[in-house]
């Protein structure tokens, strides 16, 4: 069965569903792009996501869509705690690095030159690289398809002054820095 959908409710072009639907994802482009330190006993990873957002004030709450078949998937999901740390333009080629491999296979860190620092609270590690750190114990999650919601407490935030531009996604793996007011 071919399904199809108008990507333009004005346009009477129809497309294919799945190009449709990819079509609509960009839509929801420019998104901040964070990396996600996550470990489970010995073993740890790192993985670039663009998927994430604020979900309340009091607690403090942040959602993260992980994929459920990601090796950071089974390492939050066992951990139950992570760190959601904000990389700047400059990491832009270590950004893609760490998300084209997986944790799995090879120890992040060391392979793309990133330091990890002990967290205040949390097991997983910070990134010494990232102008902001923001430790997470996971409060819920919820099945959302082919992805988990984390809803990650915030238990200790970390931020240091730069003038460098955070990273942000357009999408495709165009990406683009904006300077922190």
């Amino acid at each position: 069965m071919t399904w199809i959908h108008s990507a333009n409710p004005l346009s009477k072009e129809k497309l294919p569903y799945a190009d449709a639907m990819e079509y609509d994802y960009k839509l929801l482009y420019p998104r901040q792009v964070v990396l996600v330190t996550s470990q489970s006993g010995e073993k740890r990873s790192i993985m670039a996501l663009a998927w994430h957002c604020p979900l309340s004030f009091k607690p403090p709450l942040i959602g993260i869509a992980v994929g459920k078949t990601r090796f950071s998937h089974s390492l939050i999901t066992e951990g139950r705690e992570f760190v959601l740390s904000i990389p700047t333009e400059k990491m832009v080629d270590k950004v893609m690095l760490i998300g084209s491999k997986s944790g799995k296979d090879v120890d992040k860190f060391s392979a793309f030159g990133l330091n990890p620092l002990k967290a205040d609270v949390v097991k997983p590690p910070l990134i010494k690289e990232c102008p902001i750190n923001i430790e997470c114990r996971v409060a819920a999650e919820l099945d959302a398809g082919d992805h988990t919601l984390f809803v990650g407490e915030v238990v200790a935030t970390h931020a240091s002054a730069t003038k460098d531009k955070l990273l942000f996604d357009m999408g495709g793996r165009n990406f683009f820095g904006i300077a922190r007011e």
